[in-house]
């Protein structure tokens, strides 16, 4: 497939499927979990992180190998398994239902694919090479995590609870384009939380003041 369309979904409690338990499929359980998915396993052996998220239920495992029917019901099916003809067993019995599946290390059979990712609360930053390089993905992600540290994650849920409040002082369009654009400033990321809201305050009031001495 030459492009891919990026999206971010929601799959909380969406039923997934990942055919495997070895590192790789663990990888994938992982972050299956971490969005919410309601997640299956299919694998003869599983790992020792699997086998304590199932005795956890924080997902179901099904020590079986994979039949052509255990697809059927679930919303994205992922093959992580070391055997090329089971991936591919995966692949033609998701492509004769229709739904979506990921097959590992071959993006050609895939109708969608997992990017690296790099999480800060709210903010999530995808990379994706369309299966060409995952390795190259991966190194950019690594420069991504140096750039955009931890602080992102707080200074983001700052901007969401200072824009539903401008939302609802400001009711000029003008003064609320002006407050968001300067939010992004550096200087509020490099802040320190309180420091950023008598900042915001301040802000707001500068661009009000500012707009009432324009019509006098």
């Amino acid at each position: 497939m030459d492009s891919y369309f990026p999206i971010v979904i929601d799959i909380h409690e969406k039923k997934c499927l990942v055919v495997g338990g070895g590192e790789v499929a663990t990888r994938k359980v992982e972050s299956l979990l971490q969005a919410g998915a309601e997640v299956t396993v299919i694998s003869p052996e599983a790992g020792d992180s699997i086998r304590e998220w199932a005795q956890d239920g924080r997902l179901h495992w099904r020590n079986e190998v994979f039949s052509e029917n255990d697809v059927t019901e679930f919303a994205f099916v992922i093959a992580a398994t070391n055997q090329s003809e089971v991936n591919y067993a995966v692949y033609e019995a998701v492509r004769q239902s229709g739904g979506w599946v990921n097959i590992v290390d071959r993006p050609d059979l895939c109708n969608f694919i997992l990017p690296s990712v790099v999480k800060r609360g709210k903010l999530t930053i995808s990379v994706s090479t369309s299966g060409a390089s995952p390795g190259l993905a991966r190194k950019i992600k690594q420069t991504i995590e140096q750039e955009i540290g931890p602080e992102y994650e707080e200074y983001v849920d700052f901007l969401a609870r200072i824009r539903q409040q401008v939302l609802a002082e400001v009711d000029n369009h003008g003064q609320r384009k002006k407050i968001f654009r300067e939010l992004l400033q550096d200087r509020f990321v490099e802040a320190s939380e309180a420091e950023r809201y008598a900042m915001a305050a301040e802000l707001v009031k500068n661009v009000a003041e500012e707009y009432v001495g324009r019509q006098l």
